[in-house]
């Protein structure tokens, strides 16, 4: 993580450490899992309700299809910038702004941030799915 003033402050090192992105000891497969259910459950919303079909009776159906796409492209374009990223070898330690020696995050590297677009994908597709069941009704029979 890139050292400013401002990320150093302590409250906010203490919220950036929380994130999935930064969190350390887990690993990336589960950290995708996590950032793509948000990111799934949040998508079908803006088109259920603002897309070209919210006044039909499909409109559910058609944003939740519209989100699980935007989700393929979104993996698709996280696969890319693994690819591009990540050609070389990749250091073990790194040295912060102020000089401070760390450990290198295994999402820094080629197998990781395959595991992290993975775990995205699946939870992504899994958070529209939950949405789409929360918006349907269909959980009200349980």
């Amino acid at each position: 993580m890139l050292e400013t003033p401002v990320t150093s402050a302590p409250i906010v090192a203490s919220f950036l450490a929380g994130l999935p992105a930064y969190r350390a000891g887990i690993p990336p497969l589960t950290r995708g899992v996590e950032v793509g259910l948000a990111h799934g459950f949040l998508l079908v919303g803006p088109f259920y309700k603002l897309g070209p079909l919210r006044d039909t009776d499909v409109a559910l159906e058609c944003g939740s299809l519209a989100a699980a796409t935007l989700v393929i492209i979104l993996t698709v374009c996280l696969t890319i910038y693994g690819i591009a990223q990540f050609q070389g070898e990749t250091p073990e330690t790194k040295r912060t702004l102020t000089g401070r020696v760390m450990a290198a995050d295994s999402l820094q590297t080629a197998d990781g941030w395959a595991n992290f677009a993975a775990g995205f994908f699946v939870g992504a597709e899994s958070g529209v799915l939950w949405a789409y069941l929360c918006l349907s009704g269909a959980l009200l029979a349980f």
